[in-house]
């Protein structure tokens, strides 16, 4: 591992020791780790990202081996226990981990969270049935090695699904535009891969004001290329938020509508690991 991937790891552990979703929590007045507060906070994470259920499939995950990449308050952990899964977190930072290690004892589900990056970890090859990564693998600082590491840990045949920001977002046409268009020739000329940072506090920031140490975006098309090491590859943007040139929408008005699917803040994907 390079001196600059361990500074970005190291600056990452910090950064995101501060629960993903806890601005959230604070609005939906959740102030403790109760089992009551945590239904509560996943009942409104799951109704403000609704559509989290048609690329996550809890039921054929009831048997299987599955590992989350990127915990946050741990919404997502609690239902691939719930499901009956032989679940595995990891995250970066220490205190994701320990919020998805109480949920899991306070509930009295079977599982684990361990403190680690997905570039450089102890877990063993072929080993998962499923590796879920939503919104973390572009913060990694290297989303195609991230992406790559993925593969190592799935079996032959095993599902990758993630979520990463979309390149071609209204966002990036409202905040950056010259930068999503030089992006966007770049493209056209060859290039495959991603742009970095730029304006990433509508993203990504702490109670204080800082911001994600590294942030990547990147095309449906470019995240293809990335993923040729797998099969059945899907894509598909998702999601809006009520802000230029959206304000005066409502946000089920908003996710009802085409947007999200032509230029949505994120891109939901799939795939299957191929050969061995």
């Amino acid at each position: 591992m390079t001196d600059t991937q361990q500074a970005i790891d190291a600056a990452n552990a910090a950064f995101w020791d501060e629960l993903c979703g806890s601005a959230a929590a604070r609005a939906w007045g959740i102030t403790d780790s109760s089992m009551e507060s945590l239904r509560r906070y996943d009942e409104n994470y799951f109704h403000f990202y609704p559509y989290l259920e048609k690329y996550i499939d809890w039921k054929a995950m009831r048997g299987k081996r599955v590992l989350e990449i990127g915990l946050g308050y741990g919404s997502v952990s609690q239902k691939i226990a719930e499901s009956g899964a032989d679940f595995t977190g990891l995250d970066i930072a220490a205190n994701p981990v320990t919020m998805v290690n109480h949920r899991i004892k306070q509930s009295g589900l079977n599982g684990r969270a361990v403190q680690g990056s997905i570039l450089s970890n102890s877990l063993p090859d072929n080993s998962f049935d499923a590796v879920v990564a939503i919104g973390c693998l572009h913060h990694t600082g290297n989303l195609a090695a991230a992406i790559a590491a993925c593969r190592r840990l799935l079996v032959p045949g095993g599902r990758l699904v993630g979520m990463v920001y979309y390149a071609y977002s209204y966002r990036q046409f409202v905040l950056e535009p010259k930068r999503a268009l030089r992006y966007m020739l770049r493209e056209l000329g060859g290039y495959r891969g991603t742009f970095r940072d730029g304006e990433t506090a509508a993203y990504d920031k702490t109670q204080d004001g800082s911001l994600a140490p590294a942030t990547e975006f990147i095309s449906a098309r470019s995240l293809r290329q990335i993923c040729a090491g797998y099969s059945n590859f899907q894509a598909v943007p998702e999601n809006a938020d009520q802000e230029r040139p959206f304000k005066l929408w409502k946000r089920p008005q908003l996710l009802a509508s085409p947007i999200p699917r032509y230029c949505g803040l994120d891109i939901y994907w799939s795939c299957n690991k191929s050969g061995a």
